[in-house]
């Protein structure tokens, strides 16, 4: 592994998400993109972006309910390389009405892929999903225990959707024979 004397840094790119618990209960999930560059880049039409400006800088907030579905987007260009980036922002608000769960990401390319949308601030819809199934896992996990104890009565059947889309949580593993034993394949 070079040290750092070895290597010049030439791009920082930083996503961050954050979730919020509103007064309803519902989850507002805030993302933000950020390029940096280490390095100038040079255009032919425009000034150059210098070390340590950014190339990119979004931010997209999505509101969910309980029930994985979208109440409301906003999405916002403070900085892109070009100055119609931003046109696109609207774009995002029709993402309400929609389910995050299966078939969620291909709904999202339908409606926001290719000129429809910018590349970035659409790669931040993926990280607030992800993030929001991780931010809404423990309310999740509640109600369903409140119901039942035994998952394989839980009403919501989204909530288990982990098995078997993880390493750790393969149905053979010993993450499920630790958390939920229900679950195990039947023994032969």
């Amino acid at each position: 592994m070079p040290t750092d004397k070895q290597r010049e840094p030439v791009h920082t790119r930083q996503i961050t998400c954050r979730a919020f618990r509103l007064e309803n209960g519902w989850l507002e999930i805030e993302a933000t993109l950020s390029d940096e560059k280490g390095q100038e880049v040079a255009f032919r039409s425009r000034p150059p972006v210098l070390p340590g400006q950014y190339m990119h800088h979004m931010s997209l907030s999505m509101t969910i309910d309980s029930d994985y579905l979208i109440h409301d987007v906003t999405a916002q260009t403070m900085q892109a390389p070009w100055a119609m980036c931003g046109a696109t922002d609207d774009a995002y608000r029709r993402l309400v009405g929609l389910h995050i769960g299966p078939g969620f990401s291909q709904r999202m390319r339908e409606i926001l892929g290719g000129v429809q949308g910018c590349t970035h601030v659409t790669e931040l819809v993926s990280q607030i999903a992800n993030t929001y199934m991780q931010a809404s896992w423990p309310d999740r996990m509640a109600r369903q225990m409140s119901v039942d104890h035994d998952p394989r009565r839980w009403p919501d059947k989204t909530t288990l959707s982990f098995v078997n889309h993880c390493h750790a949580w393969r149905q053979d593993g010993e993450t499920l024979v630790q958390e939920y034993p229900e679950l195990l394949p039947p023994q032969q």
